[in-house]
């Protein structure tokens, strides 16, 4: 979870960025309620589809608004002393006495009219998010999100620990993966014993996203678990970011199942890791993005292979983060950033083969986050 300091210092750097005419940011997308605010609706719960909002006022008070559900949480998970806001207000939606009524209403009607009582008329906000009925009485409205998106790429501090459980969580998957694996079991049962493994691990529930694909799925490229049944021999591409308190690791292995890879497979295999090792001597602060895409495409070149995705991304709250690691990127890497790198191969007769590290960079260089693996069998 992330930290009370942490978070008051991104509220402080970003209150930084408001012009003197704004007079406050209102702010409702749910991954920067939690970098700003450390609000953090379970996704496993009743409350995944609660809303909120932080008003943050350029010269007064950061305020929560939640619902009469959510409100308890705002200061007891995370606990009160890891909150950084100064009040939270809830508006009740639903008391088991009175019928619902419209849950993100009751909770952007409260906005509204504490917009309207404080006489805000010039407001920053993620204009691609802001319902209209949270600001009506808003004069104008200055899109703020590129300033979030921008801070979110260097992380801070409890990011990194926050990333880092994400990761742990991914390798428990991967740890369990050879010795869950067997010919004649379909891909969702594979998923379902990996799933009750991390969440052990992890300690509390999270949301297990993964692309888990065998055979000539995996030489598809991958993507969710489905009902096929994974034949000996087959290859299993087990990319697994799962979404722990709001933040994502993201690792990938490729299997072979039965654990006996053919000459052509391993050496499908070697090609990918070799593509690996080349694009991660070069995570180190300078480094242009696109330098990454074009190291793994020369490695599959010389081998008559293709690159036909990224080389790799940022993570952290989302999921790809900026910058992408894309052949036509302008950007430069930087200390602070969290990435990944992900060469794969598909379309073989054999399937198709994916590996992927994360990677904090570091003034000197990188450290490597993720300790999985790395093997057909």
């Amino acid at each position: 979870m992330l930290t009370r300091e942490g978070a008051r210092e991104r509220l402080s750097r970003f209150r930084e960025t408001l012009g003197g005419d704004i007079e406050a940011a209102l702010i409702c997308r749910p991954e920067h309620l939690l970098y700003l605010g450390n609000f953090y609706p379970l996704p496993n719960s009743l409350n995944l589809h609660g809303s909120g909002y932080l008003l943050i006022e350029r010269d007064g008070p950061c305020t929560l608004f939640t619902d009469n559900w959510l409100a308890g949480d705002a200061v007891e998970a995370p606990p009160e002393d890891s909150s950084p806001v100064d009040l939270v207000l809830s508006a009740t939606w639903y008391d088991c006495v009175k019928p619902a009524v419209s849950r993100a209403g009751a909770v952007a009607s409260l906005v509204n009219e504490t917009l309207e009582k404080k006489k805000i008329g010039r407001l920053a906000a993620e204009t691609s998010f802001l319902p209209r009925q949270a600001a009506a009485c808003v004069d104008s409205v200055i899109d703020c999100e590129p300033t979030l998106l921008s801070m979110r790429e260097r992380k801070y501090p409890d990011e990194i620990e926050a990333i880092r459980k994400g990761v742990r969580t991914a390798e428990a998957v991967h740890s369990a993966s050879r010795e869950l694996l067997e010919p004649g079991l379909r891909e969702i049962d594979y998923y379902a014993q990996l799933v009750a493994r991390a969440t052990s691990e992890a300690e509390t529930p999270f949301v297990m996203m993964c692309d888990l694909a065998s055979g000539e799925r995996a030489a598809g490229g991958g993507g969710a678990p489905g009902k096929r049944v994974i034949d000996e021999g087959d290859l299993v591409i087990l990319d697994i970011f799962p979404y722990v308190e709001g933040y994502r690791g993201d690792i990938t292995n490729t299997l072979v199942a039965g654990g006996n890879p053919t000459s052509d497979q391993a050496d499908l295999f070697a090609l990918v890791t070799s593509s690996l090792e080349k694009a991660e001597a070069l995570l180190r602060p300078g480094t242009p993005a696109a330098a990454f895409s074009e190291a793994i495409i020369e490695t599959f070149s010389a081998a008559g292979e293709e690159l036909v995705h990224h080389a790799g991304h940022a993570i952290g709250l989302g999921h790809p983060e900026a910058p992408e690691l894309v052949l036509e990127s302008d950007r430069i890497i930087e200390s602070g950033m969290v990435l990944t790198l992900e060469p794969g191969v598909y379309g073989k007769p054999s399937g198709g083969i994916r590996l992927e590290h994360d990677y904090l960079i570091t003034d000197e260089g990188f450290e490597r986050l993720s300790n999985h693996e790395l093997g057909l069998a």
